[in-house]
């Protein structure tokens, strides 16, 4: 569902134009405050966990995209179906009537931030992080060490030069005394 996430899409039905402050990832809207607390105290929408619409653009844009509503029935998905690893409307349980497994999605996504998959994934990340930061540090470390190298053999390079045309020299103003 395309949304113009900075303008209020409750206002956008009455022809106003009023910026967005909230957003309802359920409903897939922009609220600007008035419309938001109407959405708060609807009936129907109450129960949403709306984020700050800041908060919205800063979401990877994986995550962003995930779409809550079913493909060919324009439906919200309330089940999941194990078997086929997908998100399924309350119209698509017919064809899903067969699978084993096919649960309702928010027993699903209830207590995730406290599974031992996510807490190990979560680790599993910190850790990447730890070694993508050592791993940096190792880069600029070389890097500077290239650097200093590079600085001294050019030093050593020029000192060497400025010997051999300094000995060139000399042998030249012999040359030169003995042929004159």
């Amino acid at each position: 569902m395309a949304t113009n996430k900075s303008l209020c899409a409750i206002c956008d039905l009455r022809h106003l134009t009023t910026s967005s402050t909230h957003w309802c990832p359920e409903c897939e809207e922009a609220h600007c405050i008035n419309s938001e607390e109407h959405h708060s105290l609807s009936k129907s929408s109450r129960a949403h966990q709306v984020i700050p619409i800041s908060a919205n653009n800063n979401l990877p844009l994986f995550i962003a995209n995930i779409d809550l509503f079913c493909s060919y029935h324009n439906e919200k998905y309330t089940q999941y179906c194990v078997k086929h690893e997908c998100p399924i409307c309350y119209k698509c349980i017919k064809e899903h009537g067969n699978c084993d497994g096919v649960t309702v999605l928010e027993d699903l996504t209830l207590d995730v931030k406290k599974s031992e998959m996510f807490r190990d994934m979560e680790q599993g990340l910190k850790d990447i992080m730890g070694n993508i930061s050592r791993i940096r540090e190792d880069r600029e470390s070389n890097v500077k060490t290239i650097r200093d190298k590079k600085e001294l053999i050019i030093s050593d390079v020029t000192r060497l030069k400025q010997k051999i045309n300094s000995h060139l020299d000399k042998i030249a103003r012999r040359f030169h005394e003995r042929t004159s």
